[in-house]
């Protein structure tokens, strides 16, 4: 059986694919350069108040609550050095939006931060905004910080708080 097309049934239906085609290969291209659209800058993080340099500073940068107050879990984790008792943490490429970074002296080396017999941290910690609470670690919402331009630095001052 054969169809008999007109030219300008044709040249519509030839419009129709192409433009068909046209708006699929452009939507995928803009799905995989997507990541080009998201506003990114460099975090530095500068720890300071370390009494000496033994052991490793623990640093830890999360990207939401959920992350924030899991133990067992960071976003972004570091263990660095002490160099002339403080820490300078870059990160670059860092996708704008709400964070938290927490830290601790890590003077043995053990892997964990060291209490006391009632829970109390003997090894320095701090956190960002220098939040502080008195039973545990501060809320998500006293540590969080908004990352939202191209450069921004953090300081952060460890202490045992005993």
């Amino acid at each position: 059986m054969f169809i008999q097309i007109s030219m300008s049934n044709y040249l519509k239906l030839a419009s129709a694919l192409f433009l068909s085609l046209f708006f699929i290969l452009n939507d995928q291209s803009l799905a995989q350069d997507s990541n080009k659209f998201i506003e990114r800058g460099t975090l530095t993080v500068v720890v300071t108040g370390f009494p000496n340099e033994e052991g490793n500073c623990r640093f830890a940068l999360d990207n939401s609550k959920a992350v924030y107050e899991r133990e067992d879990s960071v976003w972004i984790g570091k263990v660095l050095p002490i160099i002339n008792k403080q820490v300078i943490v870059v990160i670059d490429s860092l996708a704008y939006g709400e964070y938290a970074v927490r830290v601790f002296h890590d003077e043995n080396e053990n892997e964990k931060i060291d209490t006391n017999f009632l829970g109390i941290p003997t090894e320095d910690y701090g956190y960002s905004n220098d939040a502080l609470d008195w039973f545990g670690p501060p809320s998500w919402e006293k540590a969080k910080f908004i990352f939202n331009q191209p450069e921004m630095r953090l300081e952060i001052k460890v202490d045992s708080f005993l």
